[in-house]
């Protein structure tokens, strides 16, 4: 008895490698793209990792700036250059993120600019709360991302 199916030709299993583009291919893919891509089976490790790695800082100067410093004048100092690490560790990547999305490098300074001064200084809860939200997003996606491109 004879199929009809295509025997000779064995099936190709779809790719589960999602870290296996190099870094100019992945450059040339949108924003939304490159978070499809990175969170594809096979990178999801990587995308933990990226997301932890990522996601911390913002959460850890937000957590110093409104919680430590007015809490623990004592360390006042200490406690500025903390945030100030957070800031400086944060900002590059947003500024990247923002540059890459909207095209414009005046838009994405403005982006950083607003972002981060708004989840340090503003004195309510709600607004640096959801620039909070904003800033891990961006940087957990953008440490996914590099974590999945060869160099």
């Amino acid at each position: 008895m004879s199929t009809v199916l295509n025997l000779d030709t064995p099936q190709k299993k779809p790719s589960r490698k999602s870290g296996s583009m190099s870094a100019e291919q992945f450059d040339r893919l949108t924003e939304v793209e490159k978070v499809i891509h990175s969170v594809k089976p096979g990178g999801r490790v990587a995308a933990l990792i990226g997301l932890v790695t990522g996601g911390c800082a913002p959460v850890f100067t937000f957590g110093v700036v409104h919680f430590a410093i007015p809490s623990h004048r004592e360390l006042n100092t200490i406690l500025w250059i903390i945030a100030g690490g957070g800031l400086l560790f944060s900002a590059p990547k947003v500024f990247k993120w923002f540059s890459s999305a909207m095209g414009s490098k005046p838009e994405a300074l403005g982006a950083v600019v607003f972002l981060e001064g708004v989840m340090t200084f503003a004195p309510e809860i709600y607004l640096p709360g959801a620039a909070l939200a904003v800033l891990v997003f961006i940087n957990a996606v953008y440490c996914i991302c590099q974590l999945q491109v060869k160099k």
